[in-house]
């Protein structure tokens, strides 16, 4: 009797096709309309080791208002965790939000 002594890494099926990742966030950011500058992602595991996508989302100055901030951050989060269906996916969703003239002052890459 032989013993198989590999293992299988078990990854949620939004992460296997990336580049169909990156088009379903494009097309995300295009319904969210002119509130959104840009979105960035990374994919990773969070500090518990769950799998996880980290957002990066540049507002326009407008939309970062703090009159129009809440509403924006909410429906915007609300639209990629349904368009790219994190949560059936059995990932875990992060956002970071930054204003457009707050972006334009840093060299950071993961906000270009």
């Amino acid at each position: 009797m032989t013993r198989d002594n590999s293992f299988t890494v078990i990854v949620p099926a939004i992460f296997v096709n990336v580049p169909q990742l990156q088009a379903d966030v494009r097309r995300a950011e295009k319904s969210l309309g002119s509130d959104v500058v840009r979105i960035n992602f990374e994919i990773g595991s969070d500090v518990m080791g769950f799998d996880s996508i980290f957002f990066n989302i540049v507002l326009t100055d407008e939309a970062s208002r703090p009159d129009q901030l809440r509403f924006v951050a909410q429906h915007v989060a609300l639209t990629l965790m349904n368009q790219l269906k994190t949560d059936e996916n059995g990932v875990h969703a992060y956002f970071n939000f930054r204003s457009q003239s707050e972006v334009a002052g840093t060299k950071d890459p993961a906000w270009a």
